[in-house]
């Protein structure tokens, strides 16, 4: 049986008003999808509203044994696994110029830190190991742990899915593309960062 794996991307906000590097990725990982692996790829508007509808709406209708939401950030040549997300402290604008109620995320959880059980460090030492990342390849691209997704559709998607599960969660941020930082190169980290969260954990 293959596994299934939800990943999601975002739309265009600022910062990315023309296009978002992770929706990019969405449509490379059409193209050529993961051997051995269930890919259901979605592109998520950065609505407040739609992702408190969508994530959850994934979560039931999949059974995913893995969900990765694909964010952008603006760390040149750097992929950051975040490690945790938080309830609360949503207070800017969304694209339709809107926050969610009380600035928190939509979700009945009672804590305000939610931690995915995939243990980032381990995954950066796999995923570095496993792509030849040293530095000088595809430009100087990195993979890095993070503690801070954000308070903004970010963290506030992860947040939601780590309520769902937190063993099954992990929100990638991924950078501008950028000389040989290329969406490909970009595309096959995130390749290799799923087989090794499925297979090596």
């Amino acid at each position: 049986m293959k596994k299934k794996v939800v990943v999601t991307g975002f739309g265009p906000f600022r910062g990315f008003e023309e296009e978002n590097p992770s929706s990019i990725i969405i449509d490379e990982l059409t193209k050529n999808g993961i051997s051995g692996v269930d890919l259901e790829l979605h592109k998520i508007t950065v609505a407040y509203e739609d992702v408190s509808k969508k994530v959850p709406e994934l979560w039931n209708e999949h059974k995913p044994d893995l969900v990765i939401h694909l964010g952008a950030h603006p760390v040149e040549k750097t992929i950051k696994f975040e490690q945790q997300a938080f309830s609360n402290g949503y207070c800017s604008n969304d694209v339709n110029g809107c926050t969610p109620a009380d600035n928190k995320t939509s979700c009945s959880s009672e804590h305000e830190t939610l931690v995915s059980c995939i243990n980032c460090d381990f995954l950066v030492t796999k995923v570095t190991e496993k792509c030849a990342l040293d530095g000088q390849k595809y430009s100087g691209l990195c993979v890095k742990k993070s503690e801070d997704p954000g308070r903004y559709l970010c963290g506030f998607s992860y947040f939601l899915s780590l309520h769902e599960d937190c063993s099954k969660s992990l929100f990638i941020h991924v950078p501008a593309f950028k000389e040989e930082c290329t969406k490909e190169a970009v595309t096959e980290v995130i390749r290799e960062t799923i087989n090794t969260i499925l297979f090596a954990f």
